[in-house]
């Protein structure tokens, strides 16, 4: 009778362990998204100052040159698209439940506002698809329940 008593401990050990396996899966993929905006959501407000600085100096209003808000929406840019977490990101897919690729969208809009500050260092007058990066930047604001910024970036100021 006594070696029967380890062998129960082992195996509700074993089932314990398990449980604590699973949950710890599902939790990712239930709370990947407060954890997504929790981890990039004040860079996300900094692309957004980075913008309306931007805008700003097409209208004449501020003094610092684009290669400064171009260098720092560079620097932004990539903290959100950390390679690491694109790929935990990318790994969600395996999850039962929609999981929007929150960092992959707000990194595209990023890379979209760094390659208007590089055409705006280069060309005076450049273009550049204003609805498009408008599109981007307000998919990643909404994620990141933030307001949507007005701006001559976008074309909506």
């Amino acid at each position: 009778m006594m070696p029967l008593v380890p062998v129960r401990y082992l195996v509700l050990s074993v089932i314990c362990f398990c449980f604590l396996i699973h949950d710890a899966n599902a939790a990712n993929c239930l709370r990947f998204a407060e954890e997504a905006r929790s981890a990039i959501k004040t860079h996300v407000a900094a692309v957004q100052r980075f913008e309306h600085e931007a805008s700003d100096r097409l209208k004449g209003l501020d003094s610092r040159p684009f290669e400064f808000v171009r260098d720092e929406a560079k620097k932004t840019a990539a903290i959100i698209a950390e390679p690491k977490a694109l790929a935990d990101e990318e790994d969600l897919k395996r999850c039962r439940n929609f999981t929007q690729p929150i960092r992959r969208i707000c990194a595209e809009a990023t890379m979209l506002l760094v390659e208007i500050l590089e055409k705006h260092v280069t060309d005076s007058k450049p273009a550049h698809d204003k609805e498009r990066y408008a599109g981007a930047m307000a998919e990643c604001e909404k994620l990141m329940d933030l307001t949507p910024l007005k701006s001559a970036i976008r074309g909506t100021e």
